[in-house]
């Protein structure tokens, strides 16, 4: 029942994530506004890491399976991709590094924000 009621509280972060897009002048996507939210709820203390624990276990052991649908359309488009390969690689090698940097900022950044919640002590 606690994994059910879990689930039930993703699903409506999620929903409201989907009618904040829906109601923005702009194209943003719900599932990133939703995480937001879920973000905001997190570091205000509303919603704890145990509220959803087994929830995420769930997901977490099958997060391959996510991926699936995204390996097949990139085999399906295999002729398409193959004439725009060179640029690809270069985003890809590109985004890389970008993505490296910017998960080394977010840890520096938490860092520091733990160091400084413990001076305060």
């Amino acid at each position: 029942m606690r994994i059910l009621l879990q689930l039930l509280l993703l699903s409506a972060i999620t929903l409201l994530g989907e009618a904040v897009s829906y109601l923005l002048p702009f194209t943003f996507p719900g599932t990133l506004i939703a995480m937001f939210i879920l973000l905001a709820l997190m570091g205000t203390g509303i919603i704890r890491e145990s509220h959803l624990e087994e929830s995420n276990a769930i997901f977490t052991s099958y997060m391959a399976l996510f991926f699936v649908p995204a390996g097949v359309e990139v085999v399906e488009n295999l002729e398409i991709l193959s004439t725009a390969w060179l640029p690809l690689v270069g985003i890809s090698v590109v985004s890389l590094f970008v993505t490296f940097l910017a998960a080394a900022k977010a840890v520096e950044f938490t860092e520091w924000l733990l160091k400084r919640k413990g001076d305060r002590k």
